[in-house]
């Protein structure tokens, strides 16, 4: 066969098989060899795949890439833009590869140049800096898969574990043994049920120091105990990234088929007996035995006038308070108030009585949903400025690609620019989402009049029975917010807000 006219086909179909509308497997493959007849090309192979296309990691995708730059073919054809990649930086990666390459890139549906897609590509050096950015990270993942699957830990996996000895020659962790001791204290600790608060706390005040330096917390303490590398089992892309729009992403595990597991790369430090153990009794629910039936109907809804919430407590028992969580120390931060203790009872009596003023006289929630949806027009003109200000930058990114076709800017010039405008643009899209959110906020009070009219119907007839479950939603209903201070309770939200003395005590 004549390898400079071959051709290699890349059909692709999500976890959720499409089966109509040419987007089959085997539909796509009649319709890419269609194409390559029509241009006289002979079809080398055909990569089938079942994977998503929000990412460049598919097995098969790698391996077209890999002999894509052995030169093993003249073209790659696909169906369409999106059975190739759904992102358009991704797209812009693979046909800068197929250049680079020598290879046409072909698609059935439409040429390259005539789709969105196309255009990003012809511009996409006005784009370079995003654009390797993306080229990086995914040859560093890839880096780091190939890697893993030749039995060595990646490089560059975040600043290591505690308890280990990372050499990145062999790819393979040694035991640290002084602070190997201090991983099994927190392990036999927690196995005999003692609290990730409660070792945080331990090896703080025993001046035991964290991985870094600093202060044990809670959450790292619960990551080491759910890390199975102490008991010898390295695994490698357990979880992933997931964009969430703009600079916001979060953290979601993957297939199973898609981890690695790194035999022999981690010694273990405690038996596997014990890491069940200490996962049988993180599993289990923790719950304050003299809290168990106990009901706060203010929690979520105050706070201490320093600012931190109030929580609910229970003394001897039997009496219940509301205190501020910054009168007690956390695992790593001191008692930063000194506000005493608020009677339960009294202070929910207080507020429950102001709550049912109103909704015995809802013509004075009316009065102040009224005044603050008049907001609107202003909030209004604030998006209009920042959605101008989007447009602007839009007309600037544009008025730079132009200069940089007729050769009048530089490499340097455009991406500098270019990544001054993307700087100046998030910070614009998060100011508007902001904005949006406050005028939802505003939108949302239509519905709390027709909410407040039902309770005050129901208040009419049985407002004295009302359930815990009723007075919580008519707290969220009217938007309530209550600030404890020396001075007493205030309350706000979309009702006025009022001042009351409630008996306080030290306890």
């Amino acid at each position: 066969m004549n390898q400079a006219k071959s051709v290699a086909v890349y059909c692709r179909v999500s976890t959720k098989a499409q089966a109509e509308d040419g987007t089959s497997l085997d539909s796509q493959e009649k319709a890419c060899r269609r194409l390559a007849g029509e241009k006289s090309r002979a079809v080398e192979k055909v990569f089938k795949e079942d994977w998503p296309g929000d990412t460049l990691d598919r097995p098969l995708l790698r391996q077209l890439r890999d002999q894509l730059k052995q030169g093993m073919y003249s073209a790659v054809i696909c169906h369409a833009t999106d059975r190739l990649a759904r992102k358009p930086v991704h797209l812009a990666i693979i046909a800068e590869e197929c250049e680079k390459a020598g290879a046409e890139l072909l698609f059935v549906t439409e040429p390259l140049d005539n789709s969105a897609e196309g255009q990003l590509i012809r511009y996409v050096k006005g784009y370079a800096a995003e654009i390797e950015r993306e080229k990086i990270r995914e040859r560093t993942m890839r880096g780091k898969q190939a890697r893993a699957e030749k039995g060595m830990l990646p490089h560059g996996t975040g600043k290591g574990t505690y308890g280990y000895h990372y050499d990145p020659e062999t790819g393979r962790r040694s035991v640290v043994e002084a602070e190997a001791e201090v991983v099994r204290q927190i392990f036999n600790l927690c196995a005999v049920g003692t609290s990730c608060h409660s070792i945080a706390v331990t090896l703080n005040r025993e001046s035991v120091l964290a991985f870094g330096g600093g202060k044990w917390h809670p959450r790292t303490v619960n990551r080491m105990l759910t890390n199975s590398s102490y008991k010898g089992v390295t695994i490698f892309g357990q979880t992933r990234r997931v964009s969430l729009g703009g600079r916001k992403y979060k953290i979601v595990p993957t297939d199973a088929k898609q981890r690695v597991e790194i035999r022999d790369a981690t010694p273990p430090i405690v038996s596997a007996e014990l890491w069940s153990q200490a996962q049988k009794v993180l599993s289990q629910p923790r719950r304050h035995p003299t809290l168990a039936g106990r009901k706060y109907l203010l929690t979520g809804y105050g706070q201490c006038e320093c600012g931190a919430p109030l929580v609910g407590t229970c003394l001897n028992k039997v009496n219940r308070y509301y205190r501020c969580r910054a009168t007690w120390p956390t695992s790593v931060k001191p008692k930063s108030c000194d506000a005493p203790y608020v009677r339960a009872e009294e202070m929910e009596e207080q507020v429950w009585k102001t709550i049912v003023s109103i909704l015995k006289h809802p013509d004075v929630v009316m009065e102040e949903i009224r005044r603050r949806q008049g907001e609107t027009s202003v909030l209004d003109d604030e998006i209009e400025r920042v959605q101008h200000g989007v447009r602007r930058l839009g007309d600037q990114e544009r008025r730079l690609v132009r200069l940089y076709t007729l050769g009048e800017i530089d490499d340097g010039f455009i991406k500098k620019e270019m990544e001054q405008i993307k700087r100046q643009r998030a910070e614009l899209e998060a100011e508007q989402v902001k904005l949006e959110k406050q005028k939802l906020q505003l939108a949302n009070l239509g519905k709390l009049s027709a909410q407040v009219r039902e309770f005050c119907a129901r208040a009419s007839a049985k407002l004295n029975g009302f359930s815990f479950e009723d007075k919580r939603m008519a707290l969220r209903s009217l938007q309530v917010r209550i600030v404890v201070g020396k001075a007493g309770v205030k309350l706000f939200g979309a009702i006025p807000s009022f001042n009351a003395t409630t008996a306080r005590t030290w306890a």
